[in-house]
């Protein structure tokens, strides 16, 4: 994966208003989960379990979208064309 020299990179996600939180590397590695207590409700089970994944998969985007910065920014300081590729 061309992002796994920045595994210390995280983003934060969330799904519904903020009801449920993620945070991911941006090798995308889960490493916490955040559910506030108000949707633990039988009847709302696929609900809280949609927003779970809807909060994992934004928490996943914004820390690829990190390493991504945090690339582009390397790439500026090195000197080195903005497109070049690096071997990791």
């Amino acid at each position: 994966a061309e992002f796994q020299s920045f595994p210390f990179l995280e983003a934060t996600g969330e799904a519904g208003a903020g009801l449920v939180k993620a945070t991911a590397t941006a090798k995308g590695e889960l490493t916490a989960l955040d559910i506030d207590p108000s949707i633990f409700r039988e009847q709302d089970k696929e609900v809280v379990e949609d927003l779970i994944l809807a909060a994992i998969k934004d928490a996943q985007r914004r820390a690829e979208g990190k390493a991504a910065e945090e690339m582009a920014r390397l790439t500026r300081e090195l000197g080195l064309p903005a497109d070049m590729k690096m071997p990791f």
